[in-house]
């Protein structure tokens, strides 16, 4: 019959340093797969309303750019080549000031949105107190003298 080989037992010291270097790998495992979620997350409704977004403008701009027309015929109409140009110019200032506003808005609404993966931040700091604790409070402490 053939022998079956048993593991050796590992010395305390050596099981020690391999039980900390899986669970260090294991959480840094964990840290990217909780980023890669956020990220994904974000990923999944940034584009949701990007695709809305782009649906809706296409839109306004159709019945945006008939609404426009129809004003400045209108204004041929009624009074002529004169009225038409004001009223163009008129609208295109006052397209100018609401691309303005609308940028300075989106500009504002840009600073505020937070994009820095709060969860996984926060796992961080966690660990990292941890590890710290760990650190000040593991014994024996090493010297030079001592190794």
């Amino acid at each position: 019959m053939a022998e079956q080989l048993t593991p050796r037992p590992q010395s305390g010291f050596q099981a020690a340093i391999e039980d900390l270097t899986d669970g260090l790998s294991r959480l840094v495992r964990q840290h990217f797969d909780l980023a890669r979620a956020e990220v994904r997350q974000e990923a999944t409704e940034m584009s949701l309303f990007a695709r809305a977004a782009a649906i809706c403008v296409g839109l306004f701009l159709v019945g945006y750019a008939l609404l426009l027309v129809a004003i400045i015929l209108t204004a041929a109409w009624l009074g002529g080549v004169g009225p038409m140009a004001i009223t163009a110019i008129i609208l295109a200032l006052a397209h100018l000031g609401g691309a303005a506003i609308a940028y300075w808005r989106l500009d504002i609404h840009k600073k505020q949105s937070d994009l820095s993966l709060p969860q996984t931040t926060e796992e961080l700091q966690r660990n990292k107190k941890w590890i710290k604790e760990i650190r000040e409070n593991s014994s024996p402490k090493l010297t030079a003298e001592n190794s």
